[in-house]
């Protein structure tokens, strides 16, 4: 099973990964400079990864809690720390992140939200 663990000064939480797909994309940091006579260079400057998990369901606790996350990093100007464990491929480990996340569907009385699709994008701690 697949965790994921938010870490900021305030709190720590791990949340499991219950329905599969964990993406991880690439952001490029490359700046291709064509000449006149058609040749190319690259200037690359950075690779950094990009982390989207969708979970289908979180109850109003579990919802808030990531939301606390997200909204912490604008108030204490550090972004969290994402770990990502998994038995079987390469872990992520204390990298900063900028998140995102939806906007808040509830679709119940209890407070259930549904479809709450966050983002991680890598980047380097704020000063």
């Amino acid at each position: 099973m697949i965790e994921l663990t938010l870490t900021d000064s305030t709190t720590s939480v791990t949340l499991p990964i219950l329905s599969p797909p964990l993406s991880q994309a690439v952001v490029e940091g490359a700046t291709d400079v064509i000449t006149l006579d058609m040749n190319m260079s690259t200037y690359f400057t950075y690779n950094k990864s990009l982390w989207t998990h969708t979970w289908p369901y979180l109850t109003e606790t579990q919802y808030n809690t990531v939301k606390g996350f997200y909204d912490r990093q604008f108030t204490i100007f550090k972004y969290p720390l994402l770990t990502i464990t998994d038995a079987g491929s390469a872990n992520v480990t204390s990298v900063p992140v900028r998140m995102t996340i939806d906007p808040r569907k509830i679709i119940d009385n209890c407070g259930t939200v549904e479809d709450v699709t966050v983002g991680f994008r890598e980047s380097r701690q704020m000063p």
